[in-house]
């Protein structure tokens, strides 16, 4: 099995839309998803991440499911950024390094904020890939129903991260400051079974922009905070 985690096209964050520029954004990721022959559509309630969808449905004849689940995060902004934008320099200290799960050494990042946020997106996450046979087990998923079913979630750039962070075990400060989901970027997650009924998360590419390249649309710098030039 694989998931396709999808960023919204370009944002128009009031109105909870995309923008002129996000539309032409979204067209392309439907046809590069198209190409990649997806089995099942899935998205967020947000205004953003369903239109972002419907091109892809509508290209593919399809139709999508909303998971509430997947909505995008309720920042606490604290320091007048969102969560996921914290600054690298100030996670990065030693003290922390030297435990990565300890949350409350983390300077900027409310410790039980974030660990609402790993203790729900790990049970919410388990929910949904049960129903495709996927029982996690010890950080592996034991498989009840194999499949090599293509599943696509159009959703958002900190849910995405930190949905990834809890699939392949990466502390969730860690992915935050370490990667960045471009709009409409695509990560793709393989259950990878080596050993019969036992699989796990492998990263196969983390946002990637075919879509935009091949189109030729320059990648949005919508929500990078420094120095992308």
């Amino acid at each position: 099995m694989r998931i396709y985690i999808l960023r919204h096209g370009d944002p128009n964050y009031a109105d909870d839309a995309l923008t002129p520029r996000g539309i032409p954004e979204a067209k392309a990721l439907a046809n590069f998803m198209k190409h990649e022959q997806v089995d099942e559509l899935y998205a967020s309630p947000r205004g953003r991440a369903q239109e972002t969808a419907s091109y892809t449905a509508n290209l593919m004849g399809k139709t999508f499911t909303t998971e509430d689940w997947t909505t995008e995060l309720q920042p606490l902004c604290q320091h007048g950024y969102c969560e996921w934008d914290a600054h690298g320099h100030d996670i990065r200290n030693d003290d922390y390094l030297s435990d990565m799960h300890a949350y409350d050494k983390v300077p900027t990042i409310d410790p039980a904020w974030l660990e609402s946020i790993h203790t729900t997106i790990r049970k919410d996450s388990d929910a949904f890939l049960a129903k495709f046979g996927y029982v996690r087990e010890n950080g592996v998923y034991r498989v009840t129903q194999p499949n090599d079913k293509r599943i696509a979630m159009f959703c958002h750039g900190g849910f995405g991260s930190a949905w990834v962070a809890s699939l392949l075990e990466i502390p969730l400060p860690l992915m935050w400051s370490g990667f960045f989901m471009h709009t409409t970027s695509v990560t793709c997650i393989l259950f990878d079974e080596r050993k019969p009924g036992i699989a796990v998360p492998r990263c196969l590419y983390y946002g990637a922009l075919p879509h935009l390249y091949h189109e030729g649309i320059e990648p949005s710098q919508s929500g990078i905070k420094a120095n992308y030039d």
